[in-house]
């Protein structure tokens, strides 16, 4: 993914997986409460709160480390990867959003050749309209509908996977990690730190299926009647966090997009290739770039830069007089 791993207890891996896990433990303990396991440990973490405290801390640290390593395995599934996932069953509706979308830019193009051709305005609604969509399409979806994945958040984080591709000829997933090496550490804490906010939506979306299960389990354990309520407490939350994870994406790619846009000449530079001399030079050699990291061709890598010679000058030898 396009971060960096967050060290063990710094600001990110609070928000992103320390913060879920401790969710998690709290509403555990509520759920657990009306039985006799919640009133053994209550009793056990308030005899001394300073071990009580302690122990929470170490599970919450513990937890979040699970989900730390669990971390791209929790994102292919939100995003619709995996033979079974049944997510997968969810791909029209994303099909039918995106044509939704496209043919309704195609009317308003269509109306805005018609007020050129009749020599009229072009009415401010509908060019407001129109870049709106125009805004959305490129957030939310990749730049074919072949590349469509079955979920929103898996769109939007596709649609800026494709970005540098489709801008540039660089293939973002294997050309992320090279690009790392020439990005300053102040924007990289910034890219980390957006993607700390998507870990926490994406982490809360996983706890709130397990709190749902776990009550419905306990529940039935210990035959007491579902309180509805809760149920569809933890649909509604289940449901707010991916919407929440697919809108944080949105800023997370904004800095991954950005950083190609601006670093990328610094990796050329590092790299030892010479500048392109226009925007299709620079897409060709982008593109033999990637195939070759890609596919381990070393024949299509660019020519290295020539270096620089420098013309001999002659000393003149002075005669003395």
């Amino acid at each position: 993914m396009f971060g960096e791993l967050p060290k063990l207890f710094d600001r990110n891996f609070v928000i992103g997986f320390f913060l879920p896990v401790a969710i998690f433990i709290t509403i555990s303990l509520l759920i657990l409460n009306p039985y006799p396991l919640a009133t053994s440990i209550i009793t056990f973490l308030k005899v001394d709160l300073l071990i009580g405290t302690t122990t929470l801390g170490l599970l919450a640290w513990v937890g979040g480390i699970l989900l730390l390593a669990l971390n791209r395995d929790l994102y292919r599934l939100l995003e619709g990867y995996r033979k079974y996932n049944p997510l997968k069953l969810l791909r029209w509706m994303e099909s039918l959003r995106y044509q939704r979308i496209g043919n309704e830019i195609e009317k308003l193009d269509n109306e805005y050749s018609e007020c050129i051709r009749s020599n009229r305005d072009f009415p401010t609604q509908s060019r407001t309209r129109r870049n709106e969509l125009m805004r959305r399409l490129v957030e939310e979806f990749p730049d074919k509908e072949e590349y469509l994945l079955p979920t929103p958040f898996g769109n939007v984080l596709r649609s800026f996977e494709i970005y540098p591709r489709f801008m540039y000829g660089i293939e973002a997933i294997d050309g992320w990690g090279r690009l790392l090496s020439v990005i300053p550490k102040a924007y990289i804490e910034l890219i980390d730190a957006a993607k700390a906010q998507v870990d926490f939506w994406v982490n809360l979306s996983i706890i709130f299926i397990l709190l749902q299960v776990e009550y419905i389990v306990i529940a039935s354990i210990n035959g007491m009647a579902l309180q509805w309520w809760i149920v569809i407490l933890f649909v509604l939350l289940g449901t707010i966090a991916p919407l929440r994870a697919t809108s944080s994406a949105k800023e997370w790619g904004d800095f991954v997009k950005s950083a190609f846009d601006v670093y990328r000449f610094d990796l050329l530079d590092t790299l030892g290739f010479d500048t392109p001399k226009n925007r299709e030079e620079e897409k060709t050699l982008w593109k033999k770039y990637s195939q070759a990291i890609i596919y381990r061709l070393p024949d299509l890598l660019p020519e290295l830069k020539k270096p620089l010679i420098k013309p001999k000058v002659k000393k003149s030898s002075s005669k003395k007089q």
